[in-house]
């Protein structure tokens, strides 16, 4: 065996889909009522965070709400999310450790019997990294854009946010370890709809569907009556209600402008509403 080798071949089985992928906010914009957006907060040291942006649905479910009866994406075609297209890789570590990645996703619950990670080579299988490398060229590609995209959401709101945030959430725990906050997308919008009318306008309609969304679920669930489904109901009316108030206040009015028109045309074109020649 190849030291650092890992093959992969992807069976389409749908055993790794059995919850909502993390999503960029254009991923989520774009299927807003399909998954129910969230912003991830986990506290660092010195007032620091790492924030990710994912759908969330309720955990007894056990499926991502994209996949069909038969096992397969639903959207597969419709704008399918970056990160379903970088898996079994992980854009969040580096190439040199994308091999720990896949070997520790072998032996993952949601891998069992899908054979569909192997250490070294094997024959009908692509050699997918190899001594810290990405070897497989539509793999690397797909890492190295995907990466850009989260470069580009840090650079058009994570800093303002984690600001936003300074000071309101909990420390975190001595020795690290912190568990992760899930929160509605508000302080992104709220981010977003200051750049310009019609970014403001997008995440008024965003957060319609979604409270849409939030209502049709929590229908689903109080007809389940499951007790484990309890604790997310409850946050999902949080989030329904988070968002009917921040929808009120942006619909009385325009927001200032919170930067220059080249700084509003680039927020215009990251959700997709540009409307600038």
């Amino acid at each position: 065996m190849v030291s650092g080798t890992v093959s992969f071949a992807c069976s389409a089985c749908g055993k790794c889909c059995n919850s909502p992928p993390m999503m960029t906010v254009p991923e989520l914009f774009h299927h807003e009522d399909l998954f129910v957006g969230t912003l991830g907060v986990r506290p660092g040291a010195a007032g620091a965070f790492d924030l990710v942006t994912q759908g969330l649905d309720y955990p007894a479910n056990g499926v991502c709400p994209a996949r069909g009866p038969q096992g397969l994406c639903g959207i597969h075609n419709q704008h399918k999310p970056a990160m379903c297209r970088t898996v079994p890789l992980d854009p969040f570590q580096p190439d040199a450790m994308q091999h720990r990645v896949l070997l520790h996703r072998n032996t993952g619950a949601g891998y069992i019997g899908a054979e569909c990670i192997v250490p070294g080579e094997r024959e009908g299988m692509d050699v997918l990294v190899a001594d810290g490398v990405v070897a497989d060229p539509g793999y690397r590609q797909q890492l190295h854009t995907h990466r850009q995209l989260l470069a580009e959401e840090r650079e058009l709101w994570g800093a303002a946010v984690t600001q936003m945030l300074r000071g309101q959430m909990p420390p975190a725990p001595r020795g690290g370890g912190g568990g992760m906050l899930t929160l509605p997308l508000v302080p992104i919008l709220s981010v977003l709809a200051a750049w310009s009318e019609a970014c403001r306008l997008r995440c008024l309609r965003y957060m319609q569907q979604q409270c849409a969304l939030l209502d049709r679920q929590i229908g689903l669930a109080l007809q389940r009556k499951r007790e484990q489904d309890r604790t997310v109901t409850a946050e999902f009316r949080t989030y329904a209600a988070a968002y009917r108030r921040l929808a009120d206040a942006l619909a009385r009015g325009g927001v200032p402008p919170a930067g220059s028109a080249s700084e509003a045309a680039r927020a215009e074109a990251y959700l997709g509403v540009s409307t600038r020649a």
